[in-house]
């Protein structure tokens, strides 16, 4: 690959649908502190195709760094970032950059090790070849999450031409340095006779023309656009997420820190001295460096088994998913929800906060009372989705939300700043854990450990006073849940967490209690039609009408972001909605499969359940399609994962209880 680079960023220009403007349109704002650029490269090392982009943007790194921090120590602030996908250390010795440039070799990759590599370095900008990345494989959900989170601009690049098809960016610059390797980068294996005289013609004409067109990239609409590029084959649901799936083979190689040779002559052989080298054993899979939940202790001394999920250590499952799901379905089950995020909304203006913030009637609820909808940005595209828990106090004790992600925070403290209420956001994940007690048996269970008169707790009300559970003080009872069945949620002081635990499993055993996870809650809430947020639905991409939930929206009185957006949409008219797809066979599609009919794609199979559905004995999923095929009874074909076609049917939505009776009862 050849690598030129600019004299200063004045010596660049891009194109933008046919106008020209400076570097920084190329990313959205420009480069900012914190921005970090990275060009993923494949073997054979690219030749041609970034080199203009990677030194437009150097200089413009220099320039921008040069005005806001100064000359001192300028190395020490540009992120750069070169990743090469089994590109063996030497491979970089076709490189000609500026020493800001971080070079990182991953040998033997897959999709999680390379995004994970993504994410560590925090990159924000990311040029990726057009011809993609040869890796493929699973990714976790925190990790396929935290790189939409992070990522902001994708341009593809051509890795021999410097071409895109469709280009809708156009890099333009003269005045460059060559570099004094240009023949040896040229007669790389792989380059033709007639392609390096091209090329040398381009570069020798350079100062001849001013501003000539050198390279075009075609940007995506989002990161998310990226995935098959970047050989994620899916994206794994919470339950099925391995803990040592960041485990496997991977060599990162930083080239700017030399490895020692062996020292073969002062290392005399082994057996010469007599000694008998035995292989430890492999290590077990480690959830070290995760967060674990106050309930992790009991949980791992009665065997769970663990998965990864935004950073925590979550339970997975006791050995018998199956089991666990008919439990709910039919007893009584119990799990740990404690990864899901608590805010604190406190203030004079919190219920109005939480009432912007979201798109339901907030403002209405009484006291004691919970209620279910979803965020949006300015656009009208879901961020996220929640409960609200009036407590009356919102001043002292606070406006409760419950939400799934870390980061929901941001946007709640920027939406609160910007309408100028007078709130604070507080993180109280750590200090609440809570359990979901779920089945037509959780009234009679929970009713058996308290004095509190449980059966009149109605559906979506909790206690705005503390209670007393199993002789623990300061619990608070719920009657949300996540699973289509009559549930309790107990929010419980963190430190008598393991004594609930217990105490319900002892007052549950006659009952048939069974401790669950992820892995059940998946098949759960697929049958029942419950959306989760990176497989159903994808932050700033979907608009909660494709996800069937208009009743959680309020359009007649208030306001909140994004309500414009969705008028006008709903105007316009709802072009996709979510139902449930029987698919025939049992060979289940992957996350997100195309649907089609008579060859034309009407939407994505989103969440197929893992085999036959344990209540409902068939191989289902919850699809969003076009919204005139949502129906029962429509004919579609979904795609198998290795590109076969297989018939299925749309179905009643959900398919389980599809008046939620039940979860009233």
């Amino acid at each position: 690959m050849h690598s030129s680079y600019a004299l200063n960023s004045e010596d660049f220009a891009v194109v933008r649908d046919g106008a020209s403007a400076p570097l920084t349109t190329l990313w959205p704002g420009g480069y900012k502190n914190g921005d970090r650029f990275c060009v993923l490269m494949g073997t054979p090392m690219d030749a041609v195709g970034c080199s203009n982009l990677i030194g437009g943007t150097n200089t413009l790194f220099y320039d921008h760094l040069r005005e806001t921090r100064g000359t001192s120590n300028f190395f020490r602030y540009a992120d750069t970032y070169m990743i090469g996908v089994d590109c063996e250390p030497g491979d970089w010795n076709q490189l000609d950059v500026w020493p800001m440039h971080k070079f990182v070799s991953i040998m033997s990759p897959t999709a999680e090790s390379l995004i994970h590599t993504i994410n560590d370095r925090r990159i924000t900008h990311l040029a990726i070849p057009e011809t993609g990345i040869r890796v493929r494989g699973p990714v976790v959900l925190s990790t396929w999450n935290s790189f939409l989170d992070t990522v902001k601009c994708i341009v593809l690049y051509n890795p021999l031409t410097g071409k895109a098809r469709e280009a809708d960016v156009a890099l333009l610059g003269n005045k460059v340095i060559e570099s004094y390797v240009e023949q040896a980068i040229f007669s790389t294996p792989g380059i033709g006779a007639g392609a390096q005289a091209r090329y040398r013609r381009i570069r020798r004409n350079l100062d001849q023309e001013p501003m000539r067109c050198l390279e075009e990239y075609r940007t995506l609409a989002n990161p998310a656009a990226a995935r098959a590029l970047l050989g994620v084959s899916e994206v794994l649901p919470p339950g099925h997420q391995p803990a040592d799936l960041r485990q496997a083979p991977i060599v990162i190689i930083p080239v700017d820190s030399p490895i020692a040779a062996a020292d073969q002559e002062g290392s005399p052989p082994v057996d010469a001295a007599g000694i008998t080298v035995v292989e430890p054993p492999a290590p077990l899979p480690s959830t070290e460096g995760l967060r674990k939940t106050a309930f992790d202790g009991i949980l791992r001394r009665y065997g769970g088994n663990f998965a990864e999920w935004e950073g925590w250590s979550w339970i997975s499952d006791f050995g018998d998913p199956l089991n666990e799901h008919h439990a709910v379905r039919e007893t009584v089950g119990i799990w740990d929800e404690s990864p899901l995020q608590k805010w604190i909304f406190r203030g004079p203006d919190a219920l109005k906060a939480v009432d912007y913030c979201f798109a339901n009637d907030m403002a209405s609820m009484q006291v004691g009372q919970a209620r279910y909808s979803c965020f949006l940005d300015e656009h009208g595209r879901m961020l996220g989705d929640g409960v609200a828990f009036n407590t009356g106090d919102p001043e002292k004790e606070g406006i409760l939300v419950v939400t799934a992600l870390p980061s929901d925070v941001d946007q709640f403290r920027r939406v609160s700043k910007q309408q100028g209420f007078d709130v604070e956001v507080l993180d109280r994940t750590e200090e609440w854990p809570h359990i979901q007690v779920q089945g037509p048996k959780a009234r009679d269970l929970v009713d058996s450990m308290t004095d509190f008169d449980v059966a009149s707790l109605k559906y979506f009300r909790f206690t705005a006073e503390p209670i007393t559970i199993a002789g623990i003080d300061g619990c608070y009872l719920a009657r949300t849940g996540y699973s289509g069945e009559l549930g309790y949620e107990i929010y419980v002081p963190k430190g008598a967490a393991e004594a609930l635990w217990q105490a319900l499993l002892d007052h549950g055993a006659s009952l048939g209690i069974r401790q669950y996870g992820l892995a059940a809650v998946e098949s759960l809430r697929i049958e029942s039609g419950l959306i989760f947020i990176g497989y159903d639905y994808f932050p700033g991409l979907t608009s909660p009408f494709h996800m069937n939930l208009e009743r959680t929206i309020n359009l007649e009185t208030g306001d909140f972001e994004g309500k414009q957006a969705l008028v006008n949409e709903l105007a316009g008219g709802i072009t996709h909605r979510l139902t449930t797809l029987v698919v025939a066979g049992n060979e289940a599609p992957d996350y997100g499969a195309d649907v089609f009919v008579n060859g034309r794609g009407v939407g994505k199979l989103l969440s197929p359940s893992d085999g036959r559905s344990p209540s409902v004995d068939r191989l289902i999923g919850i699809a969003c399609l076009e919204a005139d095929l949502a129906e029962p009874g429509n004919r579609v074909e979904v795609a198998l994962p290795d590109g076969r076609l297989v018939p299925a049917y749309t179905d009643t939505f959900p398919i389980y209880d599809p008046e939620k009776k039940r979860p009233r009862s």
